[in-house]
């Protein structure tokens, strides 16, 4: 009964979670010898392995589970067995579709907050990236690289891409491992450049802007990389026969590179990210951004911040906000005849979320290092705005507006 084992996963994880950690040990300990008894029953009857597979699936699923609950319950995952049995997952060859099913897993060890340190060492360690690697296209060592597997390609670029995230977390929880090792980064680089070539339509693009945005944003040795590689830098950037919503995507990736969300740390405090970019580097991926295209950035996204469609809007918002923030950002941005006109027209953005994010760009420019360089009245003028909130609607007195 699949919603039965779901929901048995989860109220154990649940109960694990309430409990403490000594009680999460225990459930780890005892789901590991569960599964490792399902394994020996698979190995001495082949011929029920696939029929098997399912049930290997949920005791994977409910390790993670307990694993992403702290430092105890992942430690215990380790020395049960437990994680040697989900690679074992990943690199049996085959059942494709249970090898896709346990990279999801990874995924998620990845992307579930907050993280805890040894769950990001262990997520970093070679024996984890190293068949990621190899089934992206990327591989480790000098040696070339295989093509990218045809069905495990995609969703391992897309597990690495979570990896680099990884690096935003607090200190005690960022850890060496692909962002420091020069292996494994060429690696990644590589990887990227297979996806590149053998990518094609618009859910292959989104899959790369985000691979590349994410390995962007890992260091800024990685971002410096994409920035001097034409491949990697014109394929992330390039908005030519783009649908909007990768338009926007394209928006949002830079925003996030230049200016990296906050994070929890592993006391569910939120912290700011433990890797921005240079000034330096992050003007130069605007600009880039420019280049690519063709165009002066800062007029390339003013055109997509006053265009009709919402969704571009509110990734070109995000953006100017994201470089207002860094250095001369804010320079940049005001020395385009058009900026300034823009941050003080409101009547054009009708919507809420739009309202908010415009109006967020005004306390970046305020906040900026661009300030003092202002002229008096520019700064009371901003000033004002900002006081009014993102929600002021200029009204008229009624006689006024009753006259004629």
């Amino acid at each position: 009964d699949v919603e039965s084992a779901d929901n048995g996963a989860g109220t154990l994880a649940a109960i694990s979670k309430h409990l403490g950690p000594v009680f999460a040990v225990r459930c780890t300990h005892s789901v590991a010898d569960a599964w490792q008894d399902l394994s020996r029953t698979i190995e001495a009857n082949p011929e029920e392995k696939r029929a098997l597979s399912t049930v290997s699936i949920r005791f994977a699923s409910t390790i993670v589970d307990l694993a992403c609950l702290g430092d105890a319950s992942m430690d215990a995952a380790v020395s049960s067995g437990a994680t040697t049995l989900l690679l074992d997952l990943i690199s049996d060859s085959s059942d494709p579709l249970m090898q896709v099913s346990a990279l999801d897993l990874l995924e998620r060890m990845a992307t579930t907050i907050p993280m805890h340190g040894s769950r990001a060492r262990w997520l970093y360690d070679r024996k984890v990236l190293a068949p990621l690697l190899e089934f992206a296209g990327g591989g480790l060592g000098g040696e070339s690289a295989p093509a990218p597997d045809p069905i495990l390609g995609g969703p391992a670029l897309r597990t690495l891409s979570s990896f680099c995230k990884l690096v935003h977390i607090p200190e005690e929880a960022s850890l060496v491992g692909i962002v420091d090792d020069s292996e494994l980064l060429s690696g990644f680089h590589r990887a990227l450049h297979c996806f590149e070539e053998s990518a094609s339509g618009e859910n292959d693009r989104l899959a790369f802007v985000d691979a590349v945005s994410s390995w962007s944003s890992a260091s800024p040795k990685a971002l410096a990389l994409v920035i001097d590689d034409p491949i990697l830098r014109d394929g992330w950037l390039s908005l030519n026969v783009s649908q909007p919503k990768l338009k926007s995507a394209i928006f949002f990736s830079v925003a996030t590179c230049i200016d990296p969300p906050t994070q929890v740390d592993s006391s569910g405090d939120t912290v700011m990210a433990s890797n921005i970019p240079s000034n330096q580097l992050s003007v130069g991926l605007f600009e880039a951004l420019g280049t690519v295209n063709g165009k002066d950035a800062t007029d390339l996204v003013l055109s997509a911040a006053t265009a009709p469609l919402a969704e571009m809007r509110l990734g070109a918002y995000a953006l100017l906000e994201a470089v207002a923030k860094r250095g001369t950002g804010a320079q940049i941005l005001l020395s385009h005849d058009s900026f300034y006109e823009f941050l003080v027209t409101r009547e054009k953005e009708t919507t809420k979320e739009g309202k908010e994010a415009k109006h967020d760009i005004v306390m970046a420019v305020l906040a900026s290092d661009a300030r003092p360089l202002l002229a008096d009245s520019i700064v009371d003028t901003l000033e004002k705005i900002a006081k009014q909130g993102p929600h002021y609607v200029h009204t008229q007195p009624y006689e006024l507006a009753t006259e004629g």
